[in-house]
């Protein structure tokens, strides 16, 4: 049976609104809770995108309850985001577990923000919270959420914004407020990319009524104080749940994901939470779960519902919620291995047996070489290598082309994933280095980083870099990347970008690529080249800047590979 519109109070005299499904009998029963702020009532996002079937969960003896965030929908107050999920969090597990037919026992559940109210309600060590389950989702709003590197995500914070969060917040103001912001954010979402390429960076003041958040996180664009009181990272020790972490290699939030579970195994509040955390990590973007993720086809068994997460989620919560199942936990980490296109069961991450290989940066210089003719290879930097160079400029900034994307275009899912970068690297501002065919076959799992000597005609600007696999018919798939913000760069000083997290099995005959650049638009804000703040710089205060990478032997540069031994690789 279901109860739809139930009144859940918080401890401030707010009341929250839920449905509460729950099996007829009268025996009494764990209850699975999932907050969210897109609309308890629309079972694309509460039932599809959540990860978990109600209805299924019920046939297994469990209630469920589903519950608009504060402020959202049927629920009462303000919507500040992340703010007060902590609170509200704990409060409603309490009320969970003082329902007539609970057992006592809640499990959290649900993906991307409901992941943030999962991680922030856990910080509160409410007692009946017996495990959670994370999925596609950060270990803090600042870095890996809004800011990366510390450049804005600018796709992803005005695109989530407009098209997740404003709709709502206008539907709640008084009638005569509502139509001109309402034909604001039509006209925005009609066109998101005019909104992107706004300068200065748009704070989206036509429809401050309703975000005020945007231009607060704009506002504060170190890791301050504001962004250090909502994260969740900063509050490890204080969480005392099992949690199963669920992430994809192509979801912007996968260094969270990693984070938090890496963290937890060694800093959760106690020892059965330590010894409980779990990580599955697909082939996946952020709303994307399927076989295909961009120009890539991972086969029969990468898509969630081959995965069947609503049994993953079922046999985690009966383990700790319940206390039935299998004496054995299953393996502590599972993980597709692309190209070999097959999952991977490891008892830690990165697997054991891991090792960083170098692969060093080699070119002819711009003056004497064709574009896009640099070598990627073991054999360390010679003395006077001379000097890779390209222009930057910010007003024709190099283009997004897949990745961990947050982009309109079935939704966010188009713009996302392994796309080719060909027509990206035929570009004069983006440095190409790539390796030999491969003999035999390379595991990359793991971090990958990016070691730049690198200068500028700038006292500041960014510098981004990307690893594709070239296949033999001349594609160049994107496997990760990353961006850096840089102040006066000087060669003597070497400047690592994070390029994430992957495992893909490089296959022989494929061939090792490394992308350098300065920009990849609109996925993050450009850099102006000069001192006036990025978020703040007008048409006019966008210079080109010269760029140097060097790679000699006394200002390597280098890609820093994670390779597993193949051996190793044993699996479903």
């Amino acid at each position: 049976m279901v109860h739809r519109d139930v009144a859940v109070p918080m401890r401030d005299g707010t009341v929250l609104s839920a449905d509460v499904w729950r099996p007829a009998g009268g025996e009494d029963c764990p209850v699975l809770l999932q907050r969210l702020p897109y609309d308890r009532t629309d079972p694309s996002v509460a039932v599809a995108q959540a990860g978990l079937d109600p209805l299924r969960a019920v046939d297994a003896g469990y209630a469920v309850v589903i519950q608009d965030c504060r402020g959202r929908f049927g629920s009462e107050g303000r919507f500040e985001p992340f703010s007060n999920e902590a609170r509200d969090g704990a409060d409603t597990v309490a009320w969970c577990a003082a329902l007539p037919f609970s057992s006592g026992a809640v499990g959290m559940y649900g993906q991307s923000y409901f992941g943030a109210t999962q991680l922030l309600a856990a910080t509160e060590r409410p007692p009946a919270l017996r495990a959670i389950a994370p999925a596609l989702t950060g270990s803090e709003y600042f870095e890996g959420w809004t800011y990366r590197g510390g450049v804005l995500e600018l796709g992803f914070v005005l695109f989530w914004t407009l098209f997740s969060l404003a709709g709502a917040e206008i539907e709640r103001l008084p009638n005569g407020t509502q139509a001109s912001l309402r034909e604001a954010l039509d006209r925005r979402l009609a066109d998101p990319w005019s909104t992107f390429a706004a300068l200065p960076v748009d704070r989206l003041d036509d429809l401050a009524p309703v975000v005020p958040f945007v231009a607060e996180w704009l506002s504060h664009a170190d890791r301050d104080e504001f962004w250090r009181a909502i994260a969740p990272n900063e509050r490890y020790g204080a969480i005392a749940t099992p949690a199963l972490h669920i992430g994809g290699w192509f979801d912007p939030f996968l260094s969270g994901t990693l984070e938090n579970f890496a963290r937890l195994r060694r800093e959760a509040g106690d020892a059965r939470a330590r010894d409980n955390q779990r990580l599955v990590i697909g082939p996946w973007s952020h709303a994307c779960l399927g076989d295909t993720i961009g120009d890539r086809y991972f086969g029969p068994t990468a898509s969630q519902a081959a995965t069947d997460w609503t049994a993953l989620h079922l046999s985690w919560f009966d383990r700790h919620l319940r206390g039935v199942g299998p004496a054995d936990a299953g393996p502590v980490v599972r993980f597709f291995l692309m190209g070999a296109d097959r999952w991977v069961d490891a008892g830690a991450w990165p697997p054991e047996g891991t090792r960083v290989e170098r692969w060093f940066l080699h070119g002819r210089g711009a003056a004497n070489s064709r574009h896009g003719d640099g070598v990627l290879s073991r054999d360390a930097c010679d003395l006077d290598e001379p000097v890779d160079s390209f222009t930057y400029d910010p007003a024709d900034p190099v283009p997004t082309a897949g990745g961990a994307t947050f982009l309109p275009g079935i939704f966010v899912a188009a713009q996302a994933g392994p796309r080719d970068q060909r027509h990206v690297e035929d570009r004069r501002d983006v440095l190409v280095y790539t390796s030999e065919p491969l003999a035999g076959d390379l595991d990359v799992v793991g971090a990958v980083r990016v070691t730049l000597a690198a200068s500028s005609s700038s006292q500041e600007t960014d510098f981004s870099a990307k690893l594709v696999d070239v296949h033999p018919d001349g594609r160049a798939l994107l496997v990760c990347d990353g961006i850096r913000a840089v102040v006066a760069p000087d060669p003597g000083q070497a400047l690592e970008v994070d390029l994430g997290a992957t495992a893909i099995r490089f296959l022989a005959g494929h061939r090792i690529r490394l992308e350098v650049s300065s920009s990849n638009f609109p996925r993050f804000a450009r850099h102006p080249n000069t001192t006036v703040p990025r978020l703040q710089a007008s048409p006019a205060e966008m210079v080109p800047a010269l760029q140097h990478v060097h790679h000699d032997a006394e200002h390597p540069s280098f890609l820093s590979l994670p390779v597993w031994p193949s051996a190793a690789a044993g699996g479903a």
